[in-house]
C-alpha cells in the first residue's frame, strides 16, 4: 500500500518549518551528547504512546511551548488524525538513530535531539522523526513530529 505524502507538524510558519529542516540536516554533521540523547529518547516514548492512543489534545498540552506557539490544539489534532488514520494499528517501532544539536540555525537557542524511529503499521512502514528540545528545567519536550514513508524494506 502506498501512503499519501504526510507530515504532521506543529510548525505552520515558514521559519519554524525551516528550523526543523535544519535540525534534520544536522544528522550528517552531528554533535554528540549521549546523556542528552538518552534523556530525549526516554522523554519521547511516553509522548509517542499518547500520540498512538489518539490523545492529540494531551500531546499538544505536553509539548514544548515553541510547539504550542506554532499551531493551535485543534489544528494539531486535525493534522495528527488525518496523517495517522490511514496507518491503522502500530505493529512495531524501533529506534533508528538520534542526533544532538546545540543552537541550530532557525530554531530558538537551546539543546535539541532528533529521535528517529522505523515504525511498522498495518497500513505501511514509516520513519517517525520527533524533534525534542531541552527546557530550562531540564525536561525534554517535543517541538516537532514528522513522518515519511520508508522505502525499500
Amino acid at each position: 500500500m502506498t501512503l499519501p505524502p504526510c507530515r504532521v507538524s506543529a510548525h505552520v510558519s515558514t521559519r519554524a518549518f525551516f528550523a526543523v529542516l535544519c535540525l534534520s540536516a544536522l544528522a550528517a554533521c552531528a554533535e554528540r551528547d549521549p546523556d542528552a540523547e538518552r534523556a530525549a529518547r526516554e522523554a519521547a516514548a511516553p509522548w509517542l504512546a499518547t500520540l498512538d492512543a489518539g490523545d492529540y489534545a494531551r500531546c499538544w498540552n505536553t509539548a514544548a511551548p515553541w510547539f504550542r506557539e506554532q499551531v493551535s490544539a485543534s489544528g494539531w489534532a486535525e493534522r495528527a488524525a488525518k496523517t495517522r488514520a490511514p496507518l491503522g494499528a502500530l505493529e512495531a517501532r524501533r529506534l533508528d538513530k538520534t542526533t544532538f544539536a546545540t543552537n541550530p540555525l532557525g530554531a530558538p537557542d537551546g539543546r535539541y535531539v532528533i529521535v528517529v524511529y522505523a515504525s511498522d503499521w498495518v497500513g505501511g512502514n514509516i520513519h517517525e522523526q520527533l524533534a525534542m528540545q531541552e527546557q530550562p528545567n531540564g525536561d525534554w519536550l517535543p517541538v516537532g513530529y514528522f513522518v515519511r514513508q520508508r522505502r525499500g524494506d
